[in-house]
């Protein structure tokens, strides 16, 4: 459980873009205790905890949909409730799938099994659309340029105030096990 609440706090700092400096100072914390959350090594207070869940679940992709398109990594942004509905793709995903325009990933997504399955399986889930959800993993296959079959290792945060989701993933050149994993809103503190 500590190391789902380590990446809440990362994931909580870089929505803000702080370094975590300044995210103590939003926090009411130093700097030690950050770096202490985010190395699992300590758990932040109920309500520290209950402001990096509002930062998580809050923030707004609008200000980065430039960042995401220019990102030479894999990144996505997608509709919450339906993820082969495109709203931002980085360059670095276009180059992986081997397409030129971001309209071409929601054919990609919609007709590709594996991410089909992933996506069923995180909607299908109703904590995922009642915003009970963290993020999720995944690794799946999905087709890349010419069909080639690709695996990708991704992760998948809510961007619950937009009705928008943050994909973020790698290729992988071994076979991987198929897996989605979902991780709720909880801590030791918090029992929702």
């Amino acid at each position: 459980m500590q190391d789902t609440i380590a990446f809440m706090v990362r994931r909580a700092r870089l929505i803000r873009g702080e370094t975590q400096g300044d995210f103590a100072i939003h926090m009411g914390v130093d700097q030690a205790t950050v770096s202490r959350w985010e190395r699992s090594k300590s758990e932040a207070t109920p309500a520290n905890f209950a402001e990096i869940r509002r930062i998580i679940a809050t923030a707004e992709p609008s200000y980065n949909l430039d960042y995401v398109r220019a990102a030479p990594t894999i990144k996505y942004i997608c509709t919450i409730n339906d993820f082969s509905k495109t709203i931002a793709a980085s360059k670095g995903l276009l180059e992986a799938l081997g397409v030129d325009r971001e309209e071409a990933i929601d054919e990609l997504i919609a007709t590709a099994d594996e991410a089909e399955r992933v996506a069923g399986t995180v909607i299908g889930d109703p904590r995922w659309l009642a915003g009970r959800i963290a993020f999720f993993e995944a690794n799946f296959k999905a087709h890349h340029h010419y069909g080639e079959n690709r695996w990708f290792r991704t992760i998948g945060a809510p961007l619950s105030e937009a009705k928008a989701m943050l994909w973020e993933g790698v290729l992988v050149d071994d076979p991987l096990d198929f897996m989605v994993k979902l991780t709720p809103f909880t801590s030791s503190n918090d029992d929702a």
